[in-house]
């Protein structure tokens, strides 16, 4: 036994009762502490909603909501560490599915004790390591938005000030400083600025040439436009845009 040293948290779901206590008892005995047990797909999913456990040691055969679809569920909603899932046989079609879902591993029934430490070990490090890469992935693909959202407000700026863009991006570096925001705030108020301004002109050429009015009148009209849609004047033209583009 561990003498009560636990060093993860574990639910076990499965319809048989004995089966259940059995599984219990063994990932206790490898330092889980099992704090739920579940009996069928709907357990599952609520009692990893309610502990987020390290462990899903999990029943794939199992009346209404099976340990698949609950499996589904747990890992989209990254409700647990790591799902395994067990089977009473080999079945390659089951290994198929269960791997398309991301379960971290399976066990053939019956569970022998001297296997269980090793496939779960594997388990909770492999899953580890894949939510570590999704995280970075997720990362770095919020930093090169950001860049490039960074660098097109530099050429923005750049270009309507006529200065270099080093001179540019040090406007915006000074601006994040002194309005305590960050590049990338302040980067998204250029070019949602520039976006707006982009769609004004649009709109009032479009005007100007479908209705022969004067650049005046095509703003003053795109104001009222916005007046009666009760919004700003950029989100009026872009619509004004959209709505001519449709006639035409």
């Amino acid at each position: 036994m561990n003498g009560g040293i636990f060093l993860r948290t574990a639910i076990v779901v499965d319809d048989e009762p004995i089966t259940r206590m059995d599984l219990a008892e063994m990932l206790r005995d490898v330092q889980f502490e099992v704090i739920a047990l579940g009996s069928d797909g709907f357990d599952a999913v609520e009692q990893c909603r309610q502990h987020n456990p390290d462990l899903v040691l999990m029943d794939i055969k199992m009346p209404i909501f099976d340990g698949l679809s609950a499996a589904t569920t747990i890992i989209q909603e990254n409700l647990a560490g790591c799902v395994v899932l067990l089977t009473a046989f080999g079945d390659k079609d089951f290994i198929d599915k269960a791997k398309q879902i991301g379960v971290a591993g399976y066990l053939v029934k019956p569970v022998e004790e001297r296997v269980l430490t090793p496939i779960l070990e594997i388990a909770l490090a492999q899953s580890k390591r894949y939510k570590q890469a999704v995280v970075d992935t997720q990362e770095m693909k919020r930093q090169l938005e950001e860049k490039n959202l960074i660098d097109r407000a530099k050429n923005i700026v750049a270009k309507r000030d006529g200065i270099p863009e080093g001179d540019a991006y040090a406007q915006m570096r000074k601006m994040s400083m002194e309005k305590r925001r960050s590049m990338r705030d302040i980067a998204e108020m250029i070019v949602s600025g520039a976006n707006g301004r982009a769609a004004i002109e649009k709109a009032k050429q479009m005007l100007m040439t479908r209705y022969g009015l004067e650049e005046k009148a095509a703003y003053q009209r795109i104001k009222e436009h916005g007046a009666t849609l009760k919004c700003g004047t950029e989100a009026a033209a872009a619509d004004m845009v959209k709505r001519l583009s449709e006639l035409t």
